[in-house]
């Protein structure tokens, strides 16, 4: 029972989509990213990753289909790693209001 509850919490992670949080300001120096949160003055810098699923997220996309699109760009690098890095990435901007859940 608990393997089927855990298979059906990892869909619905994976199939849930997330969108930039437009009260998030982005500042670009040179090659470099920042995120900045007006509400609390919290800097946050985007590696190169970073910054290509960020822009992604402008529209809606799902953790899923962020994969993929890392997957096409670097198709030398295990699936299984761009998979764990953009959960990862993704989970983490969540956690910290950068990006928001929509249903």
């Amino acid at each position: 029972m608990m393997g089927s509850q855990r298979k059906e919490l990892t869909t619905d992670k994976e199939n849930r989509c997330y969108v930039q949080n437009p009260n998030i300001a982005e500042r670009s120096i040179d090659d470099a990213v920042f995120l900045v949160d007006p509400g609390t003055d919290i800097v946050f810098y985007l590696d190169s990753l970073g910054t290509g699923i960020w822009h992604l997220l402008k529209e809606p996309v799902s953790m899923t289909d962020a994969t993929r699109v890392v997957q096409q760009a670097f198709p030398e690098m295990p699936p299984e790693e761009i998979a764990r890095d953009v959960s990862t990435l993704i989970s983490d901007m969540s956690r910290r209001n950068l990006v928001l859940n929509v249903e």
